[in-house]
This record gives C-alpha cells, structure tokens and sequence, in this order.
C-alpha cells in the first residue's frame, strides 16, 4: 500500500488514466475513434483491463457500486464495437452504432473518474465528500451535454460523409 491506495489500485488508476487520455486524443484528433489504429487498440484494451481490475477493488469500495456496473457497461460496449467491426449485424445502422459505442467507453470511463479525483484530491482536504456533491453531478451533467453533442456530431458526420475507418 503506498498512499493510501493498494498496489492493485495504483495500476488501476494509473492505465485508467492512460486510456482516458489517449481516448480522449482519439476524439479530439480523428472525431471518431478509428479501432485499427495502434493508439486505438491500447485504448481499448487499457480500457478493458482498467475495467476489469476495478473488480479487484472491494476493498476501497466495500461493495459492487455504481462505477463498478459502469465498467460492466463499459466491457459490454467495446465488445458491442468490436462485433460490429467484424460482422454487419445492423446493415447501414452498423457503423453509427460502432462509434457510439466507443466514444461511450470514454463517457461512461470519466463518470468514475472525475467523481474518484474530486474525492481524493487535494489529499488533506480533498474537493468533494461523495459522487452526490453538486460539483461532482455539475462536472456529469457536462458531461452528458458534451457527449450529446459529440454523438450527433458524429451521426452527422458519418451521414454525410465516407468518413476513413469508421
């Protein structure tokens, strides 16, 4: 235990960090997340480890919460994405439906996320007590915003456009 947090937890936050950013690039840069690209293959499957280990930490937690079904989701759309990737379930509706579900995973990894930073930090007197602090259901509303906007975007886009691997 170093900090506070487990061994177990450290490699958690610091690859759940690592995949947010680099997803969060992804989107920035290309708009879309692009699954054959190499930075796209370490964000998923960062994003799935991540997931998988906060499974791992009860301890911190003492039961299976929110952000732990927010892995679950979160496991469930990349395997939705890679599906679609490999087999035309959905007809014309397919490519939407893929990138929907991935820039998703990047939602659904920042709702934990910016909840944990804001209890934690800074480590004497950190910025909020529980996920029901007004700041940290500000922060989530943006993030819904943020994210309605991106999705329609990005069905926009893809409406309109032969948009390269998506």
């Amino acid at each position: 235990m170093f900090g506070g947090i487990s061994y177990i937890g450290w490699f958690h936050t610091i690859l759940g960090i690592a995949a947010i950013v680099a997803g969060l690039y992804l989107l920035i840069r290309d708009r879309f997340i692009f699954m054959d690209s190499k930075l796209a293959k370490f964000y998923l499957l960062s994003t799935v480890i991540t997931c998988a280990s906060s499974f791992l930490l009860y301890g911190a937690t003492g039961s299976f919460n929110t952000a732990h079904w927010l892995s679950v989701i979160t496991i469930l759309a990349v395997l939705f994405a890679l599906g679609l990737e490999r087999f035309n379930i959905f007809g014309f509706l397919n490519i939407y439906l893929k990138q929907l579900a991935l820039t998703g995973t990047v939602f659904f990894s920042m709702l934990p996320t910016t909840a944990e930073v804001l209890q934690r930090l800074p480590p004497s007197d950190p910025f909020v007590d529980s996920i029901e602090d007004p700041l940290v259901q500000s922060f989530y509303m943006a993030y819904v915003v943020i994210f309605g906007i991106f999705a329609v975007y990005q069905v926009i886009r893809l409406s309109r456009e032969n948009v390269y691997g998506a």
